[in-house]
């Protein structure tokens, strides 16, 4: 009680176990794994989704001791994370060999913005495409317009929509076509999404053992699924707003549909003014989830976020190695509110020494100002690998 949360992290932990002499498909095939909260009262929200990977034990990546973490940001969700609610892990495959196992970090300090309401909009596997049954099957009736009141101390609203493809027609739909959605507010169109991951191919898990680099209806094996986030214009609290969604129209043969799920977050102001956080070392790090850009001779990566109300557009940043001898640059930009980048450091000569050496060392990176003031909130300023 009384306690808030700068950032809460969902961390899903993937691994295997050894199937039973004379199993059919022992963690070789990639399937949806939804992660559902369970309130008190009735409700349910899913969290995060990820499709495993393509994991035979004989892939090098990917033997019986193997596991691999998987983070997701649900800070949005504080007001539910608590008491009796409970996890439930949803595994879509009918093959075995798949273990997980689910942890929550919370974060003690101030969010960026306090979540004043949650509702849950959409959510269900619909087919796609299919013209039987004179149109009653147009994935579209499953996503109706839905009017709800703004709470009195709203200020923003958001809707998250998280959307992957599956299944086969004679167009390849869902997983191998693109096709879009479209979210209204008010009955105006205020944004869209492409279902579709082109990146497949640069997966940070690989070489898996199966069809891994070919890209897909908004998802790639053994990766997290990326969920859309559409904001509202014009909330104003008390305000009755309608909120829809709806996809492109599309007639296939049958058997492509899409598995989804809508949430509604209403926000209030602000926290702070002039924010800048290291969410990430890219490298060097031993992180798996960065395993293509390690390891690295010389120059480090962060990643940023602005999570205040100004816009950024310096950063000045120290770092360093162990106890050694600190490096400093300003990266000049522009990054808006919740925008968020990849910094490239300088070499740093400290980090080039470590080459070849088999002994550990930690690696340093801070924020010293933002914009050439000082940083809102140091508690977010300071990661280390």
């Amino acid at each position: 009680p009384g306690k808030t949360y700068r950032t809460i992290y969902m961390i899903f932990t993937l691994g295997k176990y050894t199937c039973p002499d004379g199993s059919q498909w022992c963690g070789d095939w990639d399937y949806t794994v939804q992660n559902y909260l369970l309130t008190p009262d009735g409700r349910s929200f899913e969290l995060g989704r990820l499709i495993t990977p393509y994991a035979n034990a004989a892939a090098p990546r990917t033997p019986f001791t193997w596991t691999q973490n998987y983070v997701f940001d649900v800070t949005d969700y504080a007001s539910i994370l608590h008491d009796n609610a409970i996890m439930r892990i949803f595994y879509s495959g009918y093959s075995g060999g798949f273990t997980a196992d689910i942890k929550f970090v919370f974060i003690e300090g101030t969010p960026d913005r306090e979540v004043v309401g949650v509702r849950k909009l959409w959510a269900g596997s619909y087919a796609y495409g299919d013209q039987s049954h004179g149109g009653r099957n147009d994935i579209n009736v499953h996503f109706p317009t839905i009017k709800d009141t703004v709470p009195a101390n709203a200020r923003a609203a958001e809707v998250k929509f998280t959307v992957t493809g599956h299944g086969s027609d004679n167009n390849g739909c869902s997983e191998f076509c693109s096709h879009n959605y479209y979210v209204y507010s008010n009955f105006v169109k205020v944004d869209s999404y492409t279902i579709w991951r082109a990146d497949c191919g640069k997966n940070q898990l690989y070489p898996q053992s199966g069809t891994w680099i070919f890209d897909r209806g908004n998802w790639c094996p053994g990766a997290l699924v990326h969920s859309g986030h559409h904001s509202l214009p014009g909330i104003a609290p008390g305000a009755v707003t309608n909120i829809g969604l709806q996809f492109d129209y599309y007639a296939g043969s049958g058997g492509a549909s899409y598995t989804t799920e809508g949430t509604l977050f209403y926000y209030g102001g602000m926290k702070k003014v002039l924010d800048a956080s290291i969410d990430q070392i890219v490298a060097p790090t031993r992180d798996e989830n960065h395993f293509r850009e390690n390891p690295t001779c010389g120059t480090p990566v962060i990643h940023v976020k602005n999570r205040g109300a100004a816009k950024i557009d310096s950063i000045l940043v120290e770092y360093w190695v162990d106890s050694a001898t600190k490096g400093t640059y300003t990266w000049v930009g522009t990054l808006r509110t919740f925008d968020e980048t990849d910094i490239t450091l300088p070499t740093l000569p400290d980090l080039i020494k470590t080459t070849g050496d088999t002994t550990r060392h930690l690696f340093t990176a801070r924020i010293l100002s933002v914009n050439g003031a000082p940083d809102a909130d140091r508690t977010n300023n300071i990661m280390r690998s």
